[in-house]
């Protein structure tokens, strides 16, 4: 198996910007638990190497407890992309499926320090596919 870099997209990682915990129960880990993805891409003006992913990510489970963590990604592009759909691949594609397991992980982290609380949860994969929604600079 050969492996190797991708050398036009790159990732700088996650940055947590906020954070909402309240809990209602202890959670008994039988309830399904609600999940919410959102991301969303954010072009910062005058920059065209790169791009910010901002994914909200809410777990719930009613009468239990609700979570909501919202993540930045920032990912660069080295050199000209010529090709729009391999660009949109990147962006909507690639850019969220590389942030994922790190807000994922993320949770599960909080999550197994709750205690009690809620208990160490691991929220599923998730498969992004269409077109991320842009976030507009007001």
């Amino acid at each position: 198996m050969k492996v190797a870099d991708q050398p036009k997209l790159s990732f700088h990682g996650v940055d947590f910007i906020e954070i909402k915990f309240n809990s209602i129960n202890p959670y008994d880990n039988k309830t399904g638990i609600d999940l919410k993805v959102d991301p969303k891409v954010f072009y910062p003006e005058g920059k065209k190497d790169g791009f910010k992913i901002m994914m909200n990510v809410s777990v719930a489970c009613k009468g239990f407890f609700e979570l909501n963590v919202v993540g930045i990604g920032t990912f660069g592009i080295k050199g000209e992309l010529s090709d729009e759909s391999l660009k949109k691949n990147f962006i909507n594609s690639n850019a969220p499926a590389i942030m994922f397991p790190y807000v994922r992980s993320f949770i599960t982290t909080l999550t197994s320090n709750l205690g009690n609380v809620t208990g160490s949860l691991t929220i599923p994969t998730q498969f992004f596919q269409g077109n991320l929604p842009e976030i507009q600079k007001e």
